[in-house]
């Protein structure tokens, strides 16, 4: 296999997230231009993001001290 470069970070980073990337464009720059809701819909997503990390941190963190003393 040769290396060709970072494919996988072009697969996830722009095939497999390009509709979130459309969604957040339409919710900015659609019309009507208001604001206020598109905001409340990225917090929503940063704030699910930020749980998610903080809840496998916190789980391999327990794995950590569980299984590897």
């Amino acid at each position: 296999m040769s290396n060709s470069g970072p494919l996988g970070l072009f697969l996830i980073f722009g095939v497999v997230l390009s509709p979130v990337y459309l969604m957040v464009a339409g919710w900015l720059f659609g019309r009507p231009r208001e604001l206020r809701l598109p905001m409340i819909g990225l917090g929503f997503i940063a704030g699910f993001t930020v749980l998610a990390w903080g809840g496998m941190a916190g789980f391999a963190l327990a794995v950590d001290l569980l299984y590897f003393p």
